[in-house]
């Protein structure tokens, strides 16, 4: 992507039941009768492709990291499914994203958008998707949420100028799960992922992009 919107301003207007998150601070929620609209406000540049909305009967789970360079802590802002034993399952699992965000600013800089936030809103993904600020994922597991999270520096700060560049998005956020397993879990339990990882594209007799 060789230009960028240089902000973005999102207003979403649902039923008074439902949560709307979105890129960027939540700048304000307006109310009428039945509804609610939530203005979203992202005041970095952008690719047209990491804007997102996701709607749901969300309820919010936030924590904060302190990432090297930050100047105040950063915002994890996350909107999961509103079901009595949702965050019981998944807490531990959301909690790591400080573990990580933390580990990715002391090997990659400064995470980009820290004046802000980082995110995740969760829709029936069979995956996640790299929303600046906001990713979209299915479900909660180290390797997708370091994924996702890790394509904050490599995709949207730094972007593919064509699909030639994908290896930028998709290379760099696959090797940050092994060095995320590395730093966080054990160096044994990278190996075996890496080693598999191997194995699964040597696999495709017709090669692999």
């Amino acid at each position: 992507v060789k230009d960028k919107a240089d902000s973005v301003q999102v207003s979403i207007k649902v039923p008074d039941n439902l949560m709307a998150g979105s890129n960027g601070v939540l700048d304000s929620i307006s109310t009428t009768p039945g509804f609610k609209t939530f203005h979203w406000m992202h005041r970095h540049p952008i690719a047209y492709y990491l804007i997102s909305v996701a709607v749901s009967d969300y309820q919010e789970y936030n924590v904060y990291a302190n990432p090297a360079g930050a100047t105040s802590p950063v915002l994890i802002q996350n909107f999961i499914y509103n079901h009595p034993n949702y965050l019981n399952e998944f807490q531990a699992d959301i909690d790591e994203t400080v573990d990580m965000i933390e580990l990715f600013a002391d090997l990659f800089g400064p995470y980009p958008y820290d004046d802000e936030k980082y995110g995740h809103c969760l829709a029936p993904l069979s995956g996640g998707m790299e929303h600046q600020t906001m990713t979209t994922q299915g479900w909660f597991d180290a390797s997708l949420t370091a994924h996702e999270l890790a394509h904050q520096w490599w995709g949207n700060y730094v972007t593919c100028g064509s699909w030639a560049d994908i290896w930028i998005n998709e290379g760099f956020a696959s090797y940050s799960e092994y060095l995320m397993f590395s730093n966080l879990y054990s160096f044994n339990n990278a190996q075996q992922r890496m080693n598999s990882n191997h194995n699964a594209v040597m696999q495709q007799l017709g090669g692999s992009v």
